[in-house]
């Protein structure tokens, strides 16, 4: 493939991911899931994409820097554009995440708080409430 071509096509990778982490960070602030369901898919190919051209371009210095110095510098621009859009989503995924893991513990807390148990005998051969008070003790007496 020409360099030309090659970077034409990266600049439009470049635009058409910064459309989707726009829509993306939008429905991370809307706490839309379906939305980063459906863009999932053309992320990825695009990342895929991006990733190989780029390759193309590292290994053909000379041929990129024949490139018209406009386009490099819209390339360049479009890249940094980019930056700020992934880093900006990957803030907000991990937001996102970290919150709904924490949501998931504390229902698990409360799951096994409400969780009814047999109780164990205490010390003073009461029933205690909670079975993991105490650690089961058994004595093998074949021995």
């Amino acid at each position: 493939m020409e360099m030309s071509e090659r970077v034409n096509e990266l600049i439009y990778i470049c635009e058409r991911m910064i459309e989707i982490l726009q829509k993306e960070n939008d429905a991370l602030d809307a706490q839309n899931p379906k939305v980063l369901a459906e863009t999932v898919t053309e992320k990825d190919k695009l990342s895929r994409l991006y990733e190989r051209h780029t390759r193309g371009i590292q290994r053909d210095v000379n041929g990129f820097a024949a490139v018209d110095e406009d386009v490099r510098a819209t390339l360049k621009e479009l890249s940094q554009e980019m930056d700020k859009l992934i880093a900006h989503n990957a803030r907000m995924l991990k937001l996102n995440i970290d919150t709904n893991r924490r949501v998931l513990l504390k229902f698990a807390d409360v799951a096994k708080q409400m969780t009814p148990h047999s109780g164990t005998y205490a010390k003073d051969a009461n029933v205690g409430t909670r079975g993991e008070a105490t650690s089961p003790i058994s004595l093998n007496e074949t021995l």
